[in-house]
This record gives C-alpha cells, structure tokens and sequence, in this order.
C-alpha cells in the first residue's frame, strides 16, 4: 500500500463525521426494545393488582355469605363467587388489549371445635396481548396469577356489630372534571362499592348501621345511622357539588353520632353486641379557614380518644387538606392519598373489606 493510500486510510479512522447517525441507528432498537419491555411490565404489574383486589373481593364475600346463610350450597356459593368476581372484573376488561381471565374458585369446609369454618380459594390466571415489539420478537402475551383466600366461621358469634358515618365533602371542586368524570360522580360509584360490601357480609341487616353527613362551606346535609344500607346510598347519590369547604360541623355530627349511648342501645336490642364504631372523613380540598382545620382537628383527637376508628381519603386534595386527614386519620394506614378515580374506589374498598373483617379474614 502506498503511502497517499496509507495517509487517506489513518484519516478514515480518525474522522467523527457522521458518528451520531451511526450511534443513533445502533442505540435506536434497544431504547425501542427497553420502552416496550418497560410498557409490557407496567401492563402486568397493574393487571396483577386489580386482579388481586377482585379475588381478595370475591373470597371475602364468599365466605362471609357461607358464614350466614346455612342453606348456602357449596355449589351455589361457587356460582356467586364466579358472578361476583366477574362484576369486579368488567370494569377493568376494556383497560388491557384484550384481557382474558379464567379463575379457579375451590370452597372446603372444616370442623373447627365444633363450629363449620368456610375455606374460600380463588386463584385467576390473567391473560393479555403482549406490545408491538414484543409480539415481533416473538412473544404474543403477557401472563400473571393471583390467588385469595378467605376463612370464616358459621356462627354468629364469630360475627361483629359496628356502626360507621361517613364524611363526604360536596363542595364545588367535586364538580370539577379528572379523567374525564365528575369527581363528585366517582365518589357516588366508591361509596357505592363500600355499602355493597356490606350489604353483601349482612344480608339480614342485622350488625351494620350506616349514616352519612355532606358538607360545604354553608350547609351540612345528613342521612342518620340506619340499618337499612340504601338509605345511604340513596342520600349520597342525590348530593350535588357547590360552595367552599368547612368539615366542622359535619365530623361533630358524625362523632356525635357514633359515640351515642342510642348507638350502642340498638346494637344490643338487635344482637346483643356492642359495635365497633368508625368514621369515613373524606375531602378533595383546603378548608376555607385555618381555624375550620383547627376545630377538626380537635374532633378528631376527640374521635380517636374515644376509641373510634377514624379513615381518611383525600381526593386528589392539596397539601393542607392532606395534612388535616393525615393528622386525623387512626394510624398511617387509615389515610389514603387517592389521585385519581381508581385509586378512590380502591381506597373506599380496602376501607370496606378492613371493617368487614369483623365477620370474615383473608388467609392470604
């Protein structure tokens, strides 16, 4: 090789031109391949999630029903398990590219010193259409399982009174939109769920009453404490969203309420138990004043000095309405911060399933 050869060849390896191009069409495919990998992995997690909120759902309510009704079949329990988990599932259906999902429902009763135990075991394959790229290196789906369980016993001594009042603002940001619904519509769907769960685990509306205050800055609206779960249904459903925020006078009604020796009277004529007693505060927003956060403040310490079971869920709320429900809530793990619709209907769920406990326990 001659040397002008030699000199042009050393200047090739030395020159830059054209090294982002080069680069970029090496490092493109990868980043593709990471970000669909990345895509295919959040899918997953999420439809692990909902699934495992559904079977956790499905268990508990199952075995509760065994526990009350004793001319439950093993087989018609099997067919409202099946149902219920399907309800629970639909709404979730549409979220992944062709979702599929088949549960395996296995219910074994137990004698447990003389008293019936109900063992409910849900496990659910989930299946769902893998991301583009994933599907051109040759994998067509992503797949998880979840599994519930839950054990309750056929006696109604296993099973707990309780009373609980809801505390819900309806004041005007609740008519605002997120995620394309009214948020005071989501909160009507959340509080929903929560008094099914308990429709479901008292079907002779004989241990749980239910109530509920709304308030703004100007009005306090309320259902009184009832055996009858409708009426509160009922009463939220029908709350329109206006005015400012004040939540005094609705927690004073709600702790005055629940604390009452009344309360505790038509437990006993009823059952003969004394409930467990549990308050629901829920906001989207700061209270107009500081000293509205002051006074709820010391209804709450007050609620909690007395034994009283205190949830809180902001809703998409600011930092100072946090700070006010993360004050009052029982413990850490009674507050929910739910950011968006889902996360309020599953925040409202847990709350359900964690009172419902009182009849039922999941193993798993």
């Amino acid at each position: 090789m001659t040397n002008p050869m030699i000199r042009k060849f050393t200047e090739l390896l030395k020159s830059t031109d054209g090294n982002f191009a080069i680069m970029t069409s090496l490092a493109l495919p990868v980043v593709v391949i990471a970000a669909s990998l990345a895509l295919d992995t959040t899918n997953a997690m999420s439809m692990k999630t909902r699934m495992q909120n559904a079977v956790d759902s499905a268990a508990l309510a199952t075995s509760t029903r065994l526990s009350q009704e004793e001319n439950l079949s093993i087989e018609e329990a099997r067919l409202f398990a099946a149902q219920f988990l399907k309800g629970q599932m639909e709404e979730d259906m549409p979220v992944f590219a062709d979702m599929s999902v088949k549960p395996a429902i296995v219910i074994t009763p137990f004698e447990n010193n003389g008293t019936t135990v109900w063992d409910v075991a849900i496990s659910m394959t989930g299946t769902q259409t893998a991301s583009g790229m994933a599907r051109f290196m040759g994998r067509q789906d992503l797949s998880v399982g979840v599994i519930g369980k839950s054990q309750s016993a056929s006696t109604e001594a296993a099973q707990g009174a309780l009373s609980m009042a809801l505390v819900l603002d309806r004041s005007g940001s609740m008519d605002w939109d997120l995620e394309g619904q009214r948020k005071i519509d989501v909160l009507k769907t959340a509080v929903g769920g929560l008094i099914s769960q308990f429709e479901t685990a008292d079907p002779n509306r004989k241990y749980v009453r239910l109530g509920a205050a709304s308030y703004n800055s100007y009005m306090t609206g309320f259902q009184n404490l009832h055996w009858k779960p409708q009426k509160t249904r009922d009463f939220v459903n029908a709350l329109p969203a206006q005015g400012g925020t004040d939540s005094t006078e609705a927690f004073n009604w709600a702790l005055q309420k629940v604390s009452s020796n009344n309360e505790d009277s038509k437990h006993k004529e009823k059952s003969g138990e004394v409930p467990e007693k549990f308050i629901v505060f829920m906001t989207d927003g700061d209270n107009n004043y500081n000293s509205a956060d002051s006074s709820t403040k010391l209804l709450c310490d007050k609620a909690k000095g007395e034994g009283i079971e205190v949830y809180t869920v902001a809703f998409a709320a600011p930092t100072r309405g946090k700070q006010l429900l993360a004050y009052c809530a029982s413990t850490a793990e009674h507050f929910y911060d739910a950011n968006s619709s889902a996360a309020l209907i599953a925040a409202f769920e847990s709350i359900g399933k964690q009172a419902s406990k009182v009849s039922s326990r999941l193993t798993q």
